[in-house]
């Protein structure tokens, strides 16, 4: 089957093109009394003759326009205008859609070819035709980065292995929008356009959408995800630096103590206490964690609770993915108890290290899946969280059950429980999703938002997301979205820690550290001679240059 056959086959899935003719069937906006978008021959607009005369003069980009990136200093400031936004308001939703993922070429037409480079410029209409005009738009790849602006007449350049964002916001009582997206090829001529409905619609991590000619035929493919981001119902308050009373390095313990569950194999020993616990966390708290890193999920009946992995394994070995189980089945799973992975001198080990430490204490508090607003509520109140999101991206196995159809429901049950019960306790939000950190940068203020690089390695299988796969592109995404920083696989600042560590900071940019690396002392070591902004390592007890502390 040739390229140009399999195009049309995948548009006859999604849009019931016929193939002897490519027609479309009609495609009609769900709002009460809207029109047809376009008809079912040349997908045209059969809309109001305002809607009809507003399309029709949608901008094509004729005109020549100069090509040259324009991208800012890496450490220069974010832009005026991206600066006055903030955070989401409750009655807000921002829209992006993104071009180009590093994977599948954002425009694929029939005749097989990809081009390398085009501008796009996209215009929003809403129900009655008027123009939102707050668009912004970003660009980003390995080699560049181009903070948000105002999206001008001429569009943004598109450079082959980019990812092109474009946002705006809207009230969340706008109703349905209406998308053209225009593209140019390089010399500023004329190539091609796409229509989008959008109906308040849930994100779309991919979407396949016709490109259409000058005589509105079939030319192509273009390829894009959507987010939609509603603002939070909270009040709006203003960000707090992560490392507030302490110096840097932050000390952070990894899961609490350690790794008990996934990725044991990785460990040369693991930790005396369970993972993702109260008494894990407590003890790293004693001996002089500044911050403890620990992951987040949300459950069938919308409860936030700390744990790793997306499944958990009930009676039977049955596996089920948390978010089909309710915080009831939950609560009766039995505690771990002091003797894990076999470590039966754990209960000496703990009794020699803390004398006020107590058997029946620490069996309380290494019950399973506590709830993050118990956390909250329990532990030390000066004792941050790195709070990891959990995001079911397609290598986890499980794609499609952590968000209940719907991230802004999940982000906002986590962001809620932090919100009430938080007090002035520092905390650090990451994710490895890159549109769940974008989400939570631009749903809330207060807590910075940090991106999880695996980057390339040999020690785990390269993510699809090439946002994840490569630390660079990782860098100058957190640029483009105005993250705080990144936290980086501890494998890949083996050889030349100074030079990524500096580049980093060159940035603007925290870093972070995290892997089994960071479990031996000569490596932390350099990681602090060559002034990381936070480390996060298993066993913490082990650390002697950190001074005990007791819980009151």
């Amino acid at each position: 089957m040739s390229r140009p056959q399999q195009v049309i086959r995948q548009l006859a899935k999604v849009y019931n093109v016929n193939r002897a003719t490519c027609s479309v069937r009609p495609y009609t906006l769900t709002s009460t009394g809207a029109d047809s978008f376009w008809d079912n021959t040349t997908l045209k607009t059969s809309a109001s003759s305002r809607h009809a005369a507003l399309l029709n003069d949608l901008p094509l980009l004729r005109e020549s326009h100069s090509l040259a990136p324009t991208s800012p200093s890496l450490h220069e400031s974010i832009y005026d205008e991206l600066e006055g936004k903030g955070p989401l308001m409750p009655s807000e939703s921002q829209y992006c859609i993104r071009l180009g993922n590093g994977v599948e070429p954002p425009v694929v037409l029939l005749d097989g070819s990809e081009p390398s480079l085009f501008s796009a410029h996209l215009q929003v209409l809403d129900n009655e035709g008027e123009d939102i005009d707050n668009i912004t738009v970003c660009e980003y790849s390995k080699k560049r980065v181009q903070r948000y602006h105002v999206q001008d007449k001429s569009g943004c350049v598109y450079n082959r292995g980019s990812v092109l964002n474009y946002t705006f916001r809207v009230s969340q009582d706008t109703g349905n929008l209406m998308c053209c997206l225009s593209l140019c090829h390089g010399d500023g001529t004329f190539l091609a356009r796409s229509y989008l409905a959008l109906d308040q619609m849930s994100s779309l991590d991919h979407i396949s959408l016709p490109l259409m000619n000058e005589t509105d035929t079939i030319i192509g493919l273009i390829n894009c995800s959507i987010i939609e981001i509603r603002g939070l119902e909270q009040p709006i308050q203003a960000a707090s630096p992560p490392t507030s009373g302490y110096t840097t390095p932050l000390e952070i313990g990894h899961r609490g103590c350690g790794v008990t569950q996934t990725d044991r194999e990785l460990f040369s020993e693991l930790p005396c206490l369970p993972e993702n616990t109260l008494s894990s966390m407590e003890m790293a708290y004693r001996h002089g964690a500044h911050m403890v890193e620990t992951d987040v999920a949300v459950t069938q009946d919308l409860k936030a609770v700390l744990y790793h992995d997306l499944q958990i394994e009930l009676a039977g070995n049955r596996k089920v993915p948390i978010s089909h189980v309710t915080s009831h089945v939950l609560e009766s799973v039995p505690s771990e108890g002091l003797i894990v992975n076999g470590q039966q001198k754990r209960q000496q080990l703990l009794l020699d290290q803390d004398e006020d430490m107590r058997l029946e204490e620490l069996e309380g508090k290494s019950k399973p899946y506590p709830y993050l607003s118990h956390a909250l509520q329990t532990l030390p109140p000066d004792l941050g969280i790195m709070l990891e999101v959990k995001a079911n991206l397609p290598e986890e196995g499980v794609e499609g059950v952590l968000y209940h159809g719907d991230k802004n429901v999940y982000l906002d049950v986590i962001l809620q429980d932090l919100f009430q019960h938080v007090g002035n306790r520092n905390i650090i939000l990451c994710s490895f999703c890159a549109d769940t950190c974008t989400m939570l940068r631009n749903k809330q203020g207060r807590w910075p938002v940090v991106l999880i690089s695996q980057g390339s390695t040999d020690t785990y299988p390269d993510y699809l997301d090439p946002r994840l796969a490569c630390l660079q592109t990782s860098i100058n995404m957190a640029i483009a979205e105005n993250l705080q920083g990144v936290s980086m696989f501890s494998g890949l600042l083996q050889h030349d820690p100074a030079a990524v560590v500096s580049g980093v900071k060159e940035s603007g940019l925290q870093t972070f550290v995290w892997g089994f690396h960071c479990c031996n002392q000569e490596f932390r070591d350099t990681m602090r001679n060559n002034q990381i902004d936070g480390i996060i390592y298993d066993r913490i007890y082990e650390e002697k240059t950190l001074p005990k502390r007791k819980i009151a």
